[in-house]
């Protein structure tokens, strides 16, 4: 990872720096205020200093081309001569990170405060390396307690320190494991939209009793209410008639049609019947890991509906080692995004980090009780990072 640091006039100007020269694909790591050095620190403002960072496998050709549009565009003005505010969004969202990475090491200055507290760094004198040592053992502890497998928090601590200058400071430490983490974790990715011409169709897969049934009548909800699309639902899990029933109220409730496929030939008929709607949601029956017949009927399932999206639905009180025999299960699988479900029946949330690890793929939502549709978000990268940190409890978001 190539790291940089940029000064500007303000937040503005060291962003517009780094697009420039790094492209938008650069990860800001941490932003403070400065003044200037020698005589000019009486006289002129503080500036800002950015510290950025992108991955040396990104283009520097593209990332350069990206940065200089970019610029282009900050530059551009409307029909009034006003410039466009095209940067305020990630301006906000910067502002974001900055503010949730001081509460981090606010919380870590606490930490360190305990441990001298109770003598574990009895005789240690305050200098960087102690510094680094101290917080690295924080953060260790923290990942370990939140369930993190020890393999991945070693990978995670060593990248870190491998990239830390001899006298880093708080800040720089706890922002650079805030960016390796949110670089695991990756930008989640909900349903995306329809495309207008044809139905999306978008199918629900995992093991028995993870919650596919509720977490498709949720995402039914928010689709059809707060985005006014046309959803056709088919259910596949015919071996539970709870399951199916279940179904039919949401979808009485809601006013969406219901298709019950008792086979795969039959899911092709359904989603005939379904091929004007902007969405087809396919609900499966829970299927086994161990279950070799099963697993072959959902490959037939899906050979026949050819989803556009498919959505693992993984618990997050699964054992890990239990997550990484599902992943190998469903690896005939060869896009998926997963959704975390049962957040509120857990305080630990290494699960998401092992298994975005383990199967390379995208996180989703997360959902957090079994209220429709209340109960499932997009999954909030920065409150997962601040939780595997120890900096807060995850909180359910208000819509």
């Amino acid at each position: 990872m190539k790291i940089k640091r940029y000064v500007g006039r303000d937040i503005q100007d060291a962003i517009l720096k780094v697009r420039m020269d790094l492209g938008s694909d650069a990860i800001i790591l941490n932003t403070r205020k400065i003044r200037q050095k020698g005589i000019k620190g009486f006289f002129y403002k503080p500036v800002v200093e950015v510290l950025a960072a992108i991955d040396e496998g990104v283009s520097p050709a593209r990332s350069q081309e990206v940065g200089l549009v970019a610029a282009r565009n900050h530059n551009k003005k409307d029909d009034t001569g006003i410039h466009q505010d095209s940067d305020s969004a990630e301006i906000r969202e910067l502002q974001k990170k900055v503010n949730d990475i001081e509460k981090l090491v606010e919380k870590i200055y606490q930490q360190t405060q305990n441990m001298y507290a109770t003598n574990k760094y009895n005789g240690l004198q305050s200098n960087p390396a102690d510094r680094t040592s101290r917080m690295m053992e924080i953060f260790y502890t923290n990942l370990i307690d939140n369930n993190v497998e020890p393999a991945l928090v070693d990978e995670l601590i060593n990248e870190i320190k491998g990239t830390l200058s001899n006298n880093a400071s708080m800040h720089e430490i706890a922002a650079r494991m805030y960016a390796s983490i949110a670089s695991l974790l990756g930008k989640p990715q909900p349903i995306g939209m329809d495309n207008g011409s044809k139905a999306k169709v978008v199918i629900f897969v995992g093991p028995t009793g993870v919650g596919k049934t509720t977490t498709l009548a949720k995402l039914a909800a928010i689709y059809s209410i707060q985005y006014k699309k046309d959803i056709g639902i088919i259910s596949t899990d015919t071996y539970r008639i709870a399951a199916v029933e279940q179904l039919k109220t949401y979808a009485d409730i809601l006013g969406l049609p219901l298709e019950i496929a008792y086979s795969p030939e039959e899911v092709k008929d359904a989603i005939n019947k379904f091929k004007d709607k902007n969405y087809i949601f396919i609900d499966t029956a829970g299927k086994s890991h161990k279950d070799v017949q099963q697993l072959e009927e959902l490959k037939r399932i899906i050979k026949i509906s050819n989803p556009e999206e498919i959505f693992l639905l993984i618990s997050l009180t699964t054992d890990n080692n239990v997550c990484k025999e599902i992943i190998d299960s469903y690896n005939f699988l060869k896009d998926y995004r997963i959704i975390f479900t049962k957040m509120d029946e857990t305080i630990s949330l290494g699960v998401i980090v092992n298994v975005l690890k383990y199967s390379k793929n995208k996180l989703s939502y997360i959902t957090t009780g079994q209220s429709v549709p209340d109960d499932i978000e997009i999954a909030d990268a920065d409150k997962i990072i601040k939780k595997l940190l120890g900096s807060i409890q995850y909180e359910r978001s208000g819509r």
